[in-house]
This record gives structure tokens, C-alpha cells and sequence, in this order.
């Protein structure tokens, strides 16, 4: 099921998925990332050391694909305005990523917490990171906190 609304803690029902609009990966986020981030392993960079290495040509970073993961959550909206801060990201690589490739992103509340601070909850978001084949790129959760509605 694909909802796009901007939900309090209350309202976000657990395993409901949500998908993203597509991105397409391309050399200048590559070079961009890693000039911001000082990652200029060669094989992310250079044609020729990407051709000699494992990939066979050049991947994303994947510390990238990671931040555009999340950049893909909040294209889906659904809590726009209700974020309160980001509380932790696990992530598990399962396959690589090349310039060319269209992702996307699908997500779900996997678990509700409340906590004793009463505007906010906190809520753990499976996410999954897919490219145009179907192929799971990478996988984890992305921990949020949610605000909650107010007290009547």
C-alpha cells in the first residue's frame, strides 16, 4: 500500500509499506560525495581502477547510497513536519550500485515506541534500497523520532 501523508506517531500503522519516487544514480553524485566526504578510493573515481577491481566498473559509494536512501524517505512524506530528529541508521550492503542505476526506497514501521518525553515517539522504519531489476541493494532500519499529538 503506498500512502503519502504526513503522519504523527499515533496515526503511522505498523507494516505498512511505503515506496518512493525514483532516483537515478549519476557520475557527478559520485565525484560530489566524494569530494564532500574525502572518499576517493579509485575505484569510485577511475575508470581503469574500477575496471581492474572486483566490480568491473564504477559503483556508488556506499555510504552514498545510504544518505540517498534517506533522501528517498523524505521524498515519500509521510512525516513531513512530524520529524523530530533522526535517533539511528543500521544498514547491511547486499549488492552494488552503478552509475546509471534507478532506486528506490520502501519503508515501513516495523516498531512503535512511546517515551517518557510525551511530544515525541519513537518509531524504527525498515528500509529496503531496490534498484531497476528488482534487486535489493542494501537493507536496514532507519530510527526516527516522531512527534506525537498533542494531549487533549
Amino acid at each position: 500500500m503506498t500512502r503519502v501523508l504526513a503522519e504523527v506517531f499515533e496515526d503511522l500503522e505498523v507494516g505498512v509499506e511505503y515506496v518512493s519516487p525514483t532516483r537515478t544514480i549519476s557520475e557527478s553524485d559520485v565525484y560530489l560525495f566524494a569530494g564532500l566526504t574525502g572518499d576517493l578510493t579509485d575505484f569510485h573515481i577511475s575508470e581503469v581502477a574500477a575496471r581492474e577491481s572486483l566490480f568491473g566498473r564504477r559503483p556508488a559509494h556506499g555510504m552514498l547510497l545510504v544518505a540517498i536512501a534517506n533522501g528517498l524517505y523524505h521524498r515519500i512524506g509521510i512525516t513531513d513536519g512530524t520529524t523530530k530528529g533522526l535517533g539511528g541508521v543500521e544498514w547491511r550492503f547486499r549488492a552494488p550500485a552503478f552509475i546509471g542505476d534507478t532506486i528506490h526506497l520502501v519503508v515501513s514501521a516495523r516498531e512503535k515506541r512511546e517515551l517518557e518525553t510525551p511530544d515525541r515517539g519513537l518509531v524504527f522504519f525498515a528500509a529496503r534500497l531496490v534498484n531497476q531489476d528488482g534487486k535489493h541493494l542494501g537493507e536496514g532500519q532507519f530510527i526516527r523520532f516522531i512527534q506525537r499529538r498533542a494531549p487533549r
